[in-house]
């Protein structure tokens, strides 16, 4: 095991395939979040940098997300992986609310939470199990 920012990971961490899981959680984040805004979802405050409109925090944000999953996962089992991007999620809803960093605009999914829709805890749902699955997948070592 090799360690990385002072901790030992549970697996052989190989670096251009960590290189490629960053990758895709970012492309997948950029893509997702770039849909959500086109389709008037939510909008966000137009001070931060972005790219195709996608604050770049946001895009960090995903990455922590996935990353966070699958150490959870790793630990716990399936199920606290999957709801890790939610529990992960829900103060940054109450932040952005009274902070204005997004606002959410009234669409066909009904808002629970600091006006987040439904559809929003979805999406986290899948975000942590994709990033499990990303991880299996990409991360497996060669046999």
């Amino acid at each position: 095991m090799e360690p990385w920012l002072g901790m030992k990971l549970p697996f052989k961490l190989h670096k251009t395939r960590f290189v490629v899981v960053n990758a895709i959680f970012a492309i997948t984040a950029t893509l997702l979040e770039w849909a959500g805004t086109t389709t008037n979802m939510y909008v966000y405050a137009s001070s931060f940098h972005s790219v195709l409109n996608v604050p770049l925090i946001i895009i960090a944000y995903w990455i922590v997300i996935g990353h966070t999953s699958w150490v959870v996962y790793r630990k716990f089992g399936w199920v606290a992986g999957v709801l890790t991007g939610i529990m992960i999620d829900l103060p940054f809803e109450f932040l952005a609310f009274h902070l204005g960093w997004w606002t959410w605009i009234p669409s066909w999914s009904p808002a629970i939470f600091f006006n987040a829709p439904v559809a929003n805890f979805i999406v986290y749902l899948s975000v942590s199990l994709g990033s499990i699955l990303t991880y299996k997948y990409v991360m497996k070592p060669k046999l």
